[in-house]
């Protein structure tokens, strides 16, 4: 869909900003760009295998009810039946800058969200959040990243990552942090369609993407050709969505409807920076 690429590197770049801010030592420049440099088109397509075509008939005109659409009309259609999904699954693959992420989401339309973003050089962070409350974990080389990013001397981040590493750390959504890190579950933003959809839109190959056949939709859009994989049977969603030029990457959507788990795993060691006298990694290290 227009725009949903780069909007998945923004919301990821927004994450880890809230996170290094309100809970790394004080003192320090701001943080690294984050993202993850997706393949190049033809590697962004690898995970589409093209469906054996029927005999008699050329590839790259559609299948089933979407057959006699155009591009345009295909991509109506998929931007109207993604506005109506309320949780879904979203991986993806993108950059910001030169730095890679990827990130591994099940989102729905009340914030709710559980999953992991991995940036490259830069460790992990694990992230459950429901209505009330934002979780989240990272690895010891993200806090080890964190520290080297405000230029925390070597005797704090170590303490730090003593402290922080492997350990979840919660706080209520009302946080100003909390919120911030919030946008990153924002499923209408992951989902959403942008522009109306461009009457030169143009159908492509149909393929299949973990097992359902999809019909490519190709666009021209600011950031490069992007492409949408739009499921020819049922509703129709997008399952893949991918993105060729200055900034490349793919998003992969499934498990529609699928309910958000927001529970922390049984005897999960949490620090609550809400509490009073918590101090928090900032005053702690």
């Amino acid at each position: 869909m227009r725009s949903r690429s780069i909007g998945v590197s923004v919301l990821t770049t927004t994450a880890l900003l809230a996170l290094t801010t309100g809970c790394a030592p004080v003192g320090g420049s701001k943080a690294a760009d984050v993202g993850r440099a997706a393949r190049a088109a033809a590697q962004a397509s690898a995970g589409a295998t093209p469906a054996p075509a029927a005999k008699g008939k050329g590839t790259g005109k559609g299948t089933g009810m979407l057959a006699d659409l155009s591009g345009a009309e295909i991509l109506s259609q998929s931007h109207e039946a993604m506005r109506k999904v309320e949780s879904a699954r979203v991986v993806a693959k993108m950059h910001d800058g030169d730095s890679p992420v990827d990130f591994d989401l099940t989102l729905d339309k009340k914030g709710s969200c559980n999953g992991v973003i991995r940036y490259e050089g830069m460790g992990k962070v694990d992230l459950v959040k429901s209505a009330e409350l934002m979780h989240f974990r990272g690895d010891a080389a993200y806090w080890r990243a964190v520290a080297a990013k405000k230029h925390t001397p070597g005797k704090q981040t170590d303490a730090m990552v003593t402290m922080l590493a492997d350990r979840w750390l919660k706080m209520p959504v009302s946080d100003p942090k909390a919120a911030a890190m919030g946008r990153v579950c924002d499923l209408d933003k992951l989902t959403g369609g942008g522009d109306r959809p461009s009457p030169l839109a143009r159908k492509g190959e149909t393929v299949t993407i973990d097992g359902k056949q999809a019909l490519a939709v190709v666009t021209a859009a600011k950031e490069g050709t992007e492409t949408d994989y739009i499921a020819t049977q049922g509703t129709p969603y997008v399952l893949k969505s991918t993105i060729a030029g200055d900034k490349n990457g793919e998003a992969l959507f499934s498990a529609f409807g699928t309910p958000v788990h927001t529970a922390l795993p049984e005897g999960a060691d949490v620090l609550d920076l809400s509490k009073p006298g918590s101090g928090g990694p900032a005053e702690s290290v």
